[in-house]
């Protein structure tokens, strides 16, 4: 016998079986078996919590705007983030891209949109593919917040794999949920593997692709050329039935990029080479910018405010220019016989000027020089040493290999390499002359004399964190002053100078109140224990933990949340790739960030000719960013080959050349910045998401409330007690906490996800017996507040309502069947429920609903004293189940002779109502199988003309595309284009077939394969007058 598992948590598994060799094998009919043995009435409430499990539990496609996962996830929801979710779930296939600004949640929003896919058995297999700085971060935020476990797909764990499972086995078959870095995505050992696991199309898979624009063709000439991330993903993509695709910057100023990025969104819709159309982008984007949901008050959005800081030497004083109220001066910093930094620009520049070649690698080696200069003195005298040994002494002018900026190297290493390929480039370099030798002697003498020394900046982030941190800094008469709460990042390019910072703030830090602890780094090369670590400790509340400052290195720019405690950022020195500038303020200017304003801050000294540019182009890329939002990543990189050259007398001009607004620009402006939502549709789009929720929640009949009483009654259940009251935490002052009961011992793992974090050396069983975290079942307002947020995808969850919705089958903790006092009706009357379920191909679930019949039970109408008639008190009497549910939550209202009565006639009762909610499934069935026709039909029409749309602009284009006159240097370019041309020439022909074949799938994705209906239980209503 053929068998398929309908049960929720294996649907769709296989299994073939001798039905006359079975144990015990029997069919249990309902009309004859109906709820079992009725030994005992069930209290109102263990009943509620199970018809709420069950009730949680339902989902439907005849209706995709009724969601599930918003209630699943253990967010602080905003009504801007279901958008998405409703537009993925008005697809067929969700082919849909997330164009959010920074910062506005996209992580989340795909999160919603994998959850509900889950839910609704569309999904079984998800990829997640990402820069490797945020692997860790998708993990955790995956596991956190929506209760799903992935894997990180690295050589740790194919090794891993292999020593458990041998050498043959295929590492991708071993789990259904993987996270891996575009970085190790295009090795072939990793690669190769993965596409033979998927074949040409895996069913029910998704792949998630944040930070798309990695896999966009690129170029800085007139025509993009695919990179190798490009034929990567474009080998991999279409073998996913699904794909989601996370970018804030989808744009890079190539129309032919952007349409080659969105045919491997949604290859129906698109064609590399064909201009994308509004009518087509807007059906798979979304794109909201920070400042318009701000301006509409949706969602916590901070200010950010740029602070610049304008450093003078005058007079052997370091003086800080003020410019607050209404007369402007300065403040003195302190005293500083010599201003070595600009000393040593002075005679850089000269030393440059003399050796620095026209072309070739060595002008890196001044380059390099130059930004480490700009970075403290400190990583400038390591440079400039290498330099002075190996310049012009030959022999070993290989390059050496360039290092991975994805790669998670330690600050160390990354700089030992970088040292490495420098010295290769001095060694190609001509020996110095008289001049420039003496030039160099005389700045390895001022750097090594000053290298440990405090400067200008140092005094400055001393005045700031007196007045902001504690006032006691460096002054032993105020070694006990008391420290504020508020918390500084401080961000430089360099190891070198995040050790000068760190050993400076050692000793500033030595008496005073908690010393050294109130500092922690962060830099490259960290374990996942370590970053966690640091995560945690700077976003715990200020009052148990003593760190204020963090130092960190640009591996911190991505991929780490540090804005639940910290509004304000120090950039020690300014990246010359403003796209880096942009992800380190990103770090605290976010969402969840609790200040209303956030300051990030840098420094200029004006009479360093470097700091003029610099500080050019810190204001005018801000200005592009704030005209054109996320899009000024098309001028970034314009501007990052600008600066690439050094910075000298023209820079200031390279740089306005590459901020100009050009043919690029204007392109993605044209064909993405039409998608981001005006204010009206943004309120549109804010407002239908809230009334969706609304009536989710009320289909649902979920409450924070309800899921707590069922918790209470599944701990009791499991032999354990209710929930307690907990005391209230600082962080989270409004919010109603729980302490948990002593659970059985086989719940020490599922009791790990509620304990704090464990230790770095904290042995296992030590850490199990801590007391654990109070739990809450509303979202906190702030991260790391020391409690645990109950959701309906947490483990414990879903551990205590799987056992609501085994009863029946594996589980019999209840009878299904509870009686509860009604004052309101005359009246007994009695509800019975079944559960239907309408499954598809594949048993994946189309629809799921709770069928209802009402009767009036007369204890003296024989066999026939049930007969609903579908009265106006009928189906008041269901809409009054909840109240009365909650009002009566034990028998007692009840005399236990009524309940004798009831408890015996309930068999007979339930059987004798089976047949009537059979009708009544058969009427719901018929309902919703005609709406999932109709959904499929639409679609499948609506297909057709999309397929139809793509062939007459390929054919259009094809007419009228002539050759595009490339220069001799642009072989590549064009190689690319008449690449593309071929390839619409058999996009033409394949389209053909598709248009006959791909719409008439559609209609069998909601195509009913199969019912299933089965008994849920009985509920009698007693009247108050009887």
């Amino acid at each position: 016998m053929a068998m398929v598992c309908l049960d929720d948590d294996a649907q769709g598994r296989p299994l073939d079986i001798f039905w006359e060799l079975e144990l015990g094998a029997r069919v249990l009919a309902p009309e004859t078996h109906g709820l079992g043995a009725v030994t005992r009435l069930d209290p109102p409430r263990h009943f509620a919590a199970y018809l709420h499990a069950l009730r949680w539990n339902a989902v439907t496609a005849t209706d995709a705007r009724l969601f599930q996962a918003p209630f699943r996830a253990g967010i602080r929801l905003f009504n801007h983030q279901l958008t998405p979710l409703k537009r993925a779930l008005e697809m067929p296939r969700a082919n849909l891209f997330i164009a959010d600004d920074v910062g506005l949640g996209k992580t989340i929003e795909a999160g919603l949109v994998l959850q509900e896919l889950l839910l609704r058995q569309r999904v079984e297999q998800v990829l997640i593919v990402c820069p490797a700085s945020v692997t860790l971060q998708w993990r955790d935020e995956m596991q956190k917040k929506f209760g799903l476990h992935f894997e990180l797909y690295d050589r740790r764990f194919v090794a891993r794999r292999r020593q458990e499972r041998g050498f043959g086995v295929n590492p991708w078959t071993t789990h259904n949920r993987f996270i891996i870095s575009y970085q190790t995505l295009r090795r072939p050992e990793y690669r190769d593997p993965l596409l033979a696991h998927l074949g040409e199309r895996a069913r029910k898979s998704l792949l998630i692709l944040d930070e798309a624009h990695t896999a966009a063709p690129a170029s800085t000439s007139r025509y993009a050329v695919d990179s190798r991330v490009t034929r990567v993903i474009r080998d991999v993509a279409p073998r996913f039935e699904h794909r989601l695709f996370l970018s804030a910057t989808p744009h890079n100023g190539h129309s032919n990029s952007f349409s080659a990025l969105l045919e491997i969104l949604d290859p129906q819709r698109f064609t590399r080479g064909i201009a994308v159309t509004p009518e087509a982008r807007d059906a798979v984007m979304v794109r909201r910018l920070k400042r318009d949901l701000r301006a509409l008050g949706s969602g916590h959005f901070p200010e950010r405010r740029v602070v610049e800081i304008a450093l003078e030497h005058i007079d052997g004083q370091w003086l800080q220019r003020d410019d607050r109220g209404a007369h402007p001066g300065f403040v003195n910093l302190g005293a500083s016989p010599r201003a070595v930094e600009i000393e040593l620009s002075h005679l850089l520049a000269e030393y440059t000027a003399l050796e620095r070649p026209a072309k070739g690698p060595g002008r890196l080696v001044f380059v390099n020089l130059q930004k480490r200069l700009l970075s403290s003195v400190e990583a400038f005298a390591r440079t400039l040493q290498l330099h002075a040994r190996s310049v012009g002494r030959g022999g070993a002018a290989a390059e050496a290999a360039g290092v991975d900026d994805e790669e998670d190297l330690d600050d160390d290493t990354r700089e030992e390499l970088d040292a490495a390929a420098d010295e290769g480039r001095s060694r190609g370099l001509s020996a110095p002359s008289a001049r420039a030798r003496g030039l160099l002697d005389e700045m390895l003498a001022i750097a090594e004399a000053h290298r440990h020394a405090p400067d200008g900046r140092w005094l400055s982030l001393v005045h700031w964190m007196r007045a902001n941190l504690c006032p006691g800094l460096g002054d032993p008469r105020l070694k006990k002053a008391p420290w504020t709460d508020r918390r500084v990042l401080l961000f430089t390019e360099y190891g070198d100078t995040k050790r000068w910072l760190v050993n400076l703030l050692n000793a500033l830090l030595e008496n005073t109140a908690g010393g050294r602890d109130r500092v922690m780094q962060f830099h490259g090369g960290m374990s996942e224990e370590a970053r966690e670590a640091v995560q945690r400790a700077f976003n715990s509340p200020p009052d148990e933990h003593p760190v204020r400052i963090l130092v960190a290195t640009d591996a911190a720019r991505e991929g780490v949340n540090l804005q639940g405690h910290c509004a304000d950022l120090f950039h020690f020195d300014i990246p010359w790739n403003p796209a880096r500038m942009e992800q380190r303020n990103g770090r605290i200017d976010r969402t969840l960030q609790p200040a209303p304003e956030v300051r990030c801050h840098y420094f200029v000294i004006p009479r360093r000719a470097e700091d003029q540019v610099l500080r050019n182009l810190v204001v005018k890329v801000g200005r592009i960013e704030h005209e054109l939002g996320s899009l000024s990543e098309v001028v970034m990189t314009r501007v990052t080959e600008a600066m690439e050259r050094g910075i000298d007398a023209s820079s200031d001009a390279r740089v306005d050349a590459a901020l100009e607004m050009g043919a690029g620009a204007e392109t993605a402006k044209r064909e993405l910045d039409a998608e981001r939502a005006t204010v009206d549709r943004l309120k549109r789009d804010i407002d239908e998401a809230g009334r969706l929720l609304n009536e989710s929640s009320k289909g649902m009949v979920f409450d924070p409330g309800l899921l707590r009483d069922a918790i209470n009654v599944g701990c009791e259940l499991a032999g354990a007690g209710n929930l307690a009251t907990a005391p209230g935490v600082k962080a989270e002052p409004t919010l109603a906490l729980w302490k948990l009961p002593t659970m059985p011992e086989s719940w020490q793992t599922t009791l790990d996800t509620v304990r704090p974090p464990r230790a770095k050396d904290e042995a296992p069983w030590e850490w199990r017996k801590r007391p654990l975290l109070p739990v809450c079942f509303e979202p906190p307002e702030r991260m790391n507040s020391g409690v645990a947020h109950l959701h309906l995808s947490h483990p414990i969850v879903q551990r205590i309502l799987g056992r609501f919705r085994a009863q029946g089958w594996s589980a019999h903790d209840l009878s299904r069947v509870t009686v509860v006092k009604n004052p309101r009706d005359g009246i007994a009357r009695v509800i019975a429920f079944g559960r239907l379920s309408l499954f598809g191909a594949g048993a994946t679930r189309l629809h799921d609903q709770l069928v209802s019949v009402a009767a009036p039970w007369n204890e003296t109408g024989g066999g026939n004293h049930l007969r609903p008639f579908a009265e106006e008190a009928d189906r008041k009497a269901l809409e009054r189940l909840e109240s009365l549910l909650s009002e009566s939550p034990t028998l007692e209202a009840v005399e236990p002779r009524v309940q004798e009565r009831l408890l015996a006639a309930a068999p007979g009762d339930f059987a004798a109502l089976w047949s009537h909610i059979e009708h009544e499934a058969d009427a719901v069935a018929h309902d919703a199988e005609a709406r999932l026709e109709r959904r499929g039909q639409a679609e499948a029409t609506a297909l057709a003309g999309i397929l139809e749309a793509q062939r007459a602009a390929i054919a259009k284009e094809l007419r009228g595309t002539q050759l595009t006159l490339f220069t001799e240097g642009e072989a590549a370019q064009k190689e690319q284009w008449e690449q593309d041309r071929k390839w619409m020439e058999r996009r033409l022909e394949r389209l053909a077939k598709e248009i006959e074949t791909e719409p008439a799938e559609l209609p069998a994705l909601y195509r009913v394969a199969t019912r299933k209906l089965e008994p849920v239980g009985m509920v009698y209503l007693w009247p108050g007058t009887r």
